[in-house]
């Protein structure tokens, strides 16, 4: 019985912990060392509601990123005729350029999926940036 409450409480604890890490994220400013250290606090959940908070509140939805978002294309989808594609532009929209897209995918797909209470017995890995020239 004191197992479970104690699992309960540390469960309560770690999203609680994520939520106050969603809130600072929807900060513009947010310095690249002290967004990495956060990573490993919150789940892809939690990375997608700070990306879609930011774009609500008009801020490039790539937490690094203090840009405003501006010239937003009001269509749902572009036409590439070179490609031969049709792209669907609701997430591209988000962010004010091609590289922050890029770069919070590449954040997205490094964030852990396992439960937050669960983690401390997990090895913690070493989050990157996307580099600028990619």
């Amino acid at each position: 019985r004191q197992q479970l409450i104690a699992a309960v409480v540390k469960k309560r604890a770690a999203i609680a912990r994520a939520h106050e890490i969603v809130v600072k994220l929807l900060e513009p400013g947010i310095p690249e060392p002290d967004f990495l250290s956060l990573l490993w606090e919150i789940d892809p959940p939690n990375y997608a509601d700070i990306v879609d908070e930011r774009e609500i509140n008009q801020i490039c939805g790539y937490p690094v990123c203090s840009n405003a978002l501006q010239n937003v294309p009001k269509q749902k989808y572009s036409i590439s005729v070179s490609k031969n594609k049709v792209f669907d532009l609701t997430e591209r929209k988000k962010f004010c350029s091609g590289y922050c897209f890029k770069a919070s995918e590449y954040i997205k797909g490094q964030v852990p999926t396992s439960p937050l209470w669960l983690r401390d017995r997990d090895v913690r890995p070493t989050f990157q940036i996307l580099p600028r020239d990619t």
